[in-house]
């Protein structure tokens, strides 16, 4: 890893002396030798002026595989730097789905400007079919760069056509599908299969029938969900009427399986970030990051309020038992984190909007017997705490030991029932982490706490 860092900064200092040297012919040979991500990577680390002043002398087909490998918001200021003179190119000389990416960024008037203006009606054509789908779905983000063959071609033409066609494709492709007369999806088969066969054999008769496929509205994360499920390194998707129109490759499932991990790991922490913008939360305006982090703040001092009343309900009992009260802290702390605990474990280990409510019941019996366990455990703790500090007083540690554990039990039920109802209605089950669940338990445990304490304060000295 030092290695890697220690050239990528040297790469930067060189490209920064023959920019300012005035030194532009060797400086365009070195940024059009390196790999485009090596690229990507100075170009973040530069200021504005110099980065614009190097990516103008990328090659036309390098300019649009570095723009790629950037963040969205060093994309954006690229391109606005840019006319359409010197995009046009570019997006021409990108794989559809990654000049649809591009694009997505651009105003809706100046996206129309540039796909009248490409030339090659093949890339236009991909260009304006990919940009009807949702950029969040599986059709949003599939490549149109893929071999498709006719069931009844034998393999002998399809290999003509495989060594024919396979120089026109973006990627590596490992996976060919089968597809009838009506251009329907019927089947796959992989390279080695094909060069393996007998060239007389009809692809009908080879092919393996069980393919799996997603639809063309299938939201993203699922698509990518699915590819990680079953090892796949492309996945197919049809449209309603099964006819195939594109693949997801394995490198974009990576991508949206990692945006769709921050945005979890955002609204965990109640922030509320736009969908698909997670790699931009520090580079927000103070008036959008203030707008992204106060609505869960908000909820979770309206819910502590409920805190604030149940303490001062049960005033007059703190007061008599001060000792009591110091255990506050360690119910309300203990509780929320194993609640978290069971939340994750719901959110990360089940899909909560297909699990059915057999399924469902299974996962809140198998946390609630965990989770009494643990209260036994941390009970018991407590109570030995309670006897080494405040040996004093009677019955003390059987009362917080007590409520640990059901204050746990009560715990581990809603950090696991939360993330399923709000699958359920819709809400990303993410919300009901974090700052939420927590402020919502410490109402819980305060409740219950002060109760039993209430309940019992004649039992201790």
């Amino acid at each position: 890893m030092a290695n890697i860092m220690l050239k990528q900064i040297v790469n930067i200092e060189l490209l920064l002396d023959m920019l300012k040297s005035g030194n532009r012919t060797e400086l365009r040979a070195v940024l059009n030798e390196e790999q485009a991500y090596d690229i990507a990577q100075c170009l973040a680390d530069m200021k504005p002026d110099d980065r614009n002043a190097c990516f103008r002398l990328l090659d036309i087909a390098n300019a649009g595989t570095v723009l790629s490998e950037l963040d969205s918001n060093i994309q954006s200021e690229i391109l606005a730097n840019l006319n359409n003179i010197f995009l046009i190119p570019i997006v021409s000389k990108m794989s559809p789905d990654d000049a649809v990416d591009l694009l997505n960024s651009l105003p809706s008037k100046q996206v129309t400007e540039i796909i009248n203006q490409i030339s090659d009606l093949h890339i236009k054509e991909n260009i304006e079919e990919l940009l009807n789908f949702d950029k969040h779905t599986a059709g949003g983000i599939m490549s149109t760069s893929f071999f498709a063959l006719d069931q009844m071609m034998t393999v002998g033409s399809a290999l003509t056509y495989l060594k024919q066609s396979y120089r026109k494709l973006e990627d590596e492709i490992y996976d060919i599908y089968v597809i009838d007369s009506s251009n329907k999806l019927v089947g796959w088969i992989t390279v080695k299969e094909l060069f393996m066969a007998d060239e007389s054999s009809i692809i009908a008769n080879i092919m393996d029938k069980e393919v799996v496929s997603v639809l063309t509205s299938v939201d993203q994360e699922e698509a990518a969900q699915i590819m990680s499920r079953y090892d796949f390194l492309t996945l197919p998707v049809v449209d309603e009427n099964g006819c195939l129109r594109g693949i997801i490759t394995a490198d974009d499932a990576f991508d949206v399986l990692q945006e769709e991990a921050t945005e979890d790991l955002f609204q965990s922490q109640g922030i509320s970030q736009a969908k698909g913008e997670t790699d931009k939360a520090l580079k927000l305006s103070v008036r959008k990051a203030f707008k992204a982090r106060l609505p869960w703040l908000l909820i979770t001092a309206v819910i502590e309020t409920g805190s604030a009343s149940i303490i001062n309900h049960f005033d007059s009992v703190i007061q008599q038992t001060v000792v009591a009260a110091s255990f506050m802290p360690l119910l309300s702390g203990v509780t929320g984190s194993v609640a978290t605990q069971s939340t994750c474990i719901v959110i990360r280990g089940v899909n909560v909007n297909e699990l059915s409510s057999k399924a469902a019941l299974k996962n809140i019996f198998h946390e609630l017997r965990v989770g009494m366990l643990l209260g036994i455990c941390c009970g018991i703790f407590a109570s030995i705490v309670s006897y080494s500090f405040h040996n004093g007083y009677n019955n003390l540690g059987l009362i917080v030991g007590s409520s640990l554990f059901l204050t746990m039990t009560v715990g581990v039920f809603i950090g696991t029932v939360m993330p399923l109802i709000f699958g359920k209605l819709g809400i990303d089950p993410a919300h009901a982490s974090g700052p939420f669940i927590t402020s919502l338990l410490d109402v819980c445990t305060m409740t219950i706490y002060l109760t039993i304490v209430h309940t019992f304060i004649h039992c201790i000295a």
